[in-house]
């Protein structure tokens, strides 16, 4: 029997109001400036005890409670250094403290959000069983300018998935209605669509749907895979099962990228597709990341199609098939692998692109005013603006502050008890969801500071964009080779005024306590090697060799079987 809504918000409140009187007493008699008998010593040895277990045991961190259980602790370590914060800024009021308070405010709000969104992640690594009769599925291609060897390649992959030929059919939805596409599709025995020539890659697969409805008719889920991943074999084997149920919209799974030697551009995403969309997962929320998807295709025409209003289809189609009801399902086992953007030009247009995506829906759509959507689901796609709004805005607010304390000499009086335990359960927290795998986290933290200026640019071309939706350019698939730094001049920037104000802390300012300025030094060498990744990354040159070969990459990929690799067509 449901619960009426009067119901639920009568047993929300028995259980929030406790835990808010718990957690007001916790912070007048516990918090971290009135650990008299552990601070500094030995709670600092204890604390950094615990973080070298975790390190080197990360057995230990395997588990949803015990993420859960440091997610608390940094919930409430948070809160302590916030209040304290605030006091600081009204006892010592300033313009660093004011930016210092808003910075880390927003940012422990959005990271308050990403934790309560994470509670309860389900991870699927099981396939259901397939149906007696198995499903028509359309494999489609959506290309415009790739070489038509990669294309081949492509076709090839497909054409080696385990499903009965008789109901799968193949397709390239061609917008660039090359001659030599339609000959190398008839060569394969395959099927060619002229594409929309609109719309991007929405409106290419929006004219592969109505190439179906009058061609295929009997199709019942579309398989859109980006021209620049392989597939392995057993695909559909393995998400066919999950549309026995009818209101299964789509099914995601996880891909890997091939990157260079220690990852420079953070282009897997590992935390984001092994951690974070289980979470997503556990709330209905898991959305479609444009490529390693099925589609159930009545689902799409009830929205209207693969949705056209944003600039990319992947993101924005999952949002509008949430609000319609349709549910998702997150397969989580590496299904696919591909290539990833190795250079400057081509990495800041594909996460710029991201960027302006999300913003135009957190602006023009958001999350918590559209119906349709559950709790659960507003704040898991409320949080995808909150990211932005924290790298945008407040994270760099708070690489300032220490920059403006040395420049000019006016330090916060922040209590080391409040800091240092706060930076200290943070990284624990993230080492946690990180898996506790060292690269996946410091990529993870790179990404979130080292992309600032990316995301800001990003905010002002989606707040432009309300009534024209930005124009939009396929991920260059050809390296460009030599030094972008003009792109990434605001990072460098930053570096540079970085290190003048760690020079000046160091022998400008001897009447300043040296622990005092050392605090302050520490923190800005921490943003200075965040924001040095994108920097080295500009100065990725020739010396990487292209990846040419799909038996090259079919090396690289161990376990994965399958027939050959496929280079970008329409991808973001």
């Amino acid at each position: 029997m449901k619960l009426s809504k009067r119901m639920k918000l009568y047993a929300a409140g028995m259980v929030l109001i406790p835990v808010i009187v718990i957690n007001i007493l916790l912070l007048q008699y516990a918090n971290t400036l009135v650990w008299p008998y552990l601070w500094p010593r030995p709670g600092i040895h204890i604390i950094v005890a615990i973080f070298i277990v975790l390190f080197w045991l990360p057995e230990l961190t395997k588990g949803v409670w015990q993420f859960r259980i440091v997610g608390m602790l940094m919930i409430f370590i948070g809160q302590c250094y916030v209040v304290h914060s605030i006091l600081v800024m009204f006892a010592a009021p300033s313009i660093i403290a004011v930016i210092h308070v808003i910075g880390i405010t927003g940012t422990f709000l959005t990271m308050t959000l990403g934790f309560i969104n994470q509670l309860r992640p389900r991870s699927n690594y099981q396939s259901p069983p397939l149906p007696d009769e198995l499903p028509y599925v359309a494999a489609v291609i959506p290309t415009y300018g790739e070489p038509v060897d990669i294309l081949e390649n492509t076709v090839q992959s497909l054409k080696g998935l385990d499903y009965p030929a008789e109901r799968l059919l193949i397709m390239i939805s061609d917008d660039g209605h090359r001659p030599e596409v339609q000959a190398m599709a008839d060569r394969q025995g395959i099927s060619y669509n002229f594409g929309a020539r609109k719309d991007a890659k929405a409106g290419n697969l929006n004219s592969a749907i109505q190439y179906l409805k009058t061609n295929w008719p009997q199709a019942e889920l579309i398989l859109t895979q980006d021209a620049d991943e392989i597939i392995d074999r057993s695909y559909l084997q393995k998400i066919v099962g999950y549309f026995t149920n009818p209101r299964i919209g789509f099914v995601q799974t996880p891909k890997d990228a091939l990157a260079p030697k220690g990852d420079p551009f953070g282009v897997r995403d590992r935390v984001f597709y092994d951690v974070i969309q289980s979470g997503r997962n556990g709330t209905g929320a898991a959305f479609s990341c444009g490529s390693g998807v099925l589609w159930r295709i009545a689902a799409i025409e009830s929205i209207g199609g693969f949705v056209t209003w944003n600039v990319v289809e992947d993101l924005t189609t999952s949002f509008y098939l949430h609000a319609k009801g349709w549910r998702s399902e997150y397969h989580n086992e590496i299904l696919s692998m591909g290539l990833a953007p190795d250079d400057i030009p081509s990495l800041l247009k594909q996460r710029g692109t991201w960027a302006v995506d999300t913003w135009r829906l957190f602006l023009f759509r958001n999350p918590l005013t559209v119906p349709g959507l559950t709790l659960s689901q507003r704040l898991q796609y409320f949080e995808l603006g909150m990211f932005y709004i924290t790298s945008a805005f407040l994270m760099p607010l708070l690489m300032i502050t220490p920059i403006l304390s040395l420049l000019s000499g006016k330090f916060l009086p922040i209590e080391g008890s409040a800091l240092f335990p706060w930076v200290i359960v943070s990284i624990g927290y993230y080492m946690l969801l990180s898996g506790s795998q060292g690269e996946f986290f410091i990529r993870m933290y790179q990404y979130w500071v080292g992309h600032f200026a990316t995301n800001l640019k990003a905010f002002w071309i989606a707040v432009r964009s309300r009534n024209k939706k930005p124009s939009y350019k396929v991920t260059s698939k050809t390296r460009q080779n030599g030094f972008h730094g003009r792109l990434v001049w605001v990072q460098f920037a930053y570096i540079v005024i970085g290190a003048i104000a760690v020079f000046n802390g160091l022998f400008a300012l001897n009447e300043i306590s040296f622990m005092v300025r050392l605090a302050n030094i520490a923190v800005v060498l921490f943003f200075m090697f965040m924001v040095s990744a994108i920097t080295n990354a500009a100065f990725y040159g020739v010396s990487f060799p292209r990846i040419k070969s799909p038996f090259h990459i079919r090396r690289r990929l161990g376990s994965f079987n399958t027939a050959s690799i496929q280079e970008g067509s329409g991808t973001d």
